[in-house]
């Protein structure tokens, strides 16, 4: 939509409206108006006819209570004065013209731009860097105190004297013992013997609660995936920590998914964001080329703060004032994509399940097929079990009943070209069919269905590449048989 339709909308809605009248909204021939009087302006919503008036009087009520929290004085200069406040709260209730899931205080977080990951590392550095303290003051004391030791040992047989040599026959190995310490030459310390700060210290323990654990929630193989990072994590001690790139990219897809029962498309949906990072203050002026080779059905949005015409031109994510930088250390979101309705064969993993009834026991086939190009990792299946389930074939990964949860989870770790498809079959005594769904299904993809990557990152100023990091992933945010 140009700017002389939108003008020309804003100049209709003057002309309809009608102080008197206590409607919130008006309608044309093409377009509704749901507005909002506040103190001496309007808050105007722009609509089709053919949307529904009760979730828009929702949004516009969820809009009207941000308006007070980012512009105090409900005025034209104060609009004016928070004008890039409040476009930022309306992007967050807003989305390709749909309304999102949100409400007042989680679009407050989502300005604020606080990490919960970044806070979580930093209280970790922090009780790591006092864990480290107190076991120097620890140390620092244990040497005084030896010290201490030596030096009143031998204060000791000096003030003695002669009287030392009538002493018993039971002290002198004592005093032996200490002179020869005293004489000794000063050694170079190795290092040191004792426990000290250890960071895998408490490996075994923490896999004895594990285990226990993992025998009381029937979870596999708990204890010894927690294992393996702490190894890891020990033989890296030595070696520096990675480099930080200049700037970090995020390139995050989730996936929607409804299927019926024998493995038809119901319903998916893509929602994906780009994140920028800055971390060095040389490569504020960021320059952001990604090749892309998504359809024509993908909705792109931009960040106010980017420039749109290079994006929809160049497929370049550029500030939109070349004078103005990026926030350094901070976490932005310059690119939204939705895909509303996508087809069957954009699906990464398509499963079906066949339940057969004789009496009242069930029969359960299910089956996945993988025909995308993108790896898939970490598969999950879960189908819920009111009874006891009997697993009598799995043709891929490891399949178990938890009884603790009332489910069966069917697990494939790496789903390539060596294993495309998998099935399992289980049974379950007195059971009715319907109670085996929704069957949840939930997996991670290297790559994107908007297949986005990032070409290359360079300052917008002088044109010097700059070293980046980013790598796409899909996320399934729900996938349901239902």
């Amino acid at each position: 939509m140009n700017r002389i339709r939108i003008e020309g909308l804003l100049a209709g809605f003057a002309k309809l409206v009608d102080t008197k009248n206590q409607h919130t909204y008006v309608e044309t021939e093409v377009v509704r108006y749901v507005y909002q009087p506040m103190e001496e302006l309007y808050l105007l919503l722009i609509t089709n006819k053919s949307s529904n008036i009760i979730e828009d009087l929702e949004t516009l009520r969820l809009l009207a209570k941000l308006v007070p929290e980012f512009c105090p004085s409900l005025d034209e200069e104060g609009v004016k004065e928070h004008c890039f406040e409040l476009i930022l709260a309306f992007d967050e209730v807003l989305a390709m013209g749909h309304r999102e899931t949100i409400n007042l205080q989680q679009v407050k977080t989502a300005l604020e731009m606080e990490s919960h990951e970044e806070k979580l590392h930093n209280m970790i550095r922090q009780s790591k860097i006092n864990e480290a303290k107190e076991e120097a003051k620890k140390k620092a004391a244990a040497i005084d105190s030896q010290k201490k030791g030596k030096m009143g040992g031998i204060s000791g047989m000096s003030s003695s004297g002669i009287a030392s040599a009538f002493a018993d026959d039971d002290r002198r190995p004592m005093y032996d013992a200490q002179v020869m310490s005293t004489n000794e030459p000063v050694r170079k310390s190795g290092p040191p013997k004792g426990k000290g700060m250890q960071l895998g210290s408490k490996t075994k323990q923490s896999n004895d609660v594990l285990k226990a654990l993992e025998a009381e929630d029937e979870l596999m193989g708990l204890a010894s995936k927690a294992t393996a990072p702490a190894a890891q994590s020990g033989g890296r001690q030595s070696s520096a920590p990675a480099a930080l790139q200049s700037v970090t990219l995020k390139i995050e897809e989730k996936l929607l998914v409804r299927l019926t029962r024998d493995g038809n498309l119901e319903n998916l949906e893509v929602r994906g964001e780009l994140k920028m990072c800055v971390n060095d203050p040389e490569a504020a002026y960021t320059r952001v080329q990604v090749a892309h080779k998504a359809s024509s059905a993908f909705q792109f949005k931009t960040h106010p703060n980017i420039n749109r015409g290079l994006w929809t031109e160049e497929s370049v994510l550029s500030h939109r004032d070349q004078a103005k930088s990026f926030p350094v250390g901070n976490e932005l979101g310059v690119l939204k994509w939705r895909l509303p309705s996508g087809t069957e064969s954009m699906l990464p993993i398509s499963v079906s399940c066949w339940p057969s009834a004789v009496g009242n026991n069930v029969t359960v086939n299910l089956e996945y097929e993988s025909t995308s190009h993108l790896e898939v990792s970490n598969l999950r299946i879960i189908v819920p079990c009111p009874s006891q389930a009997t697993i009598s074939d799995v043709a891929e990964g490891d399949a178990r009943y938890l009884s603790k949860n009332g489910t069966v989870e069917w697990r494939v770790e790496l789903v390539d070209d060596s294993n495309r498809s998998g099935s399992l079959e289980f049974s379950v005594n007195d059971c009715d069919p319907e109670s085996l769904f929704p069957i949840q299904v939930t997996f991670v993809c290297k790559g994107n269905l908007a297949d986005m990557s990032i070409s290359g990152v360079s300052d917008a100023r002088s044109g010097k590449a700059l070293n980046f990091s980013g790598d796409p992933l899909l996320e399934v945010e729900e996938y349901l048989i239902q």
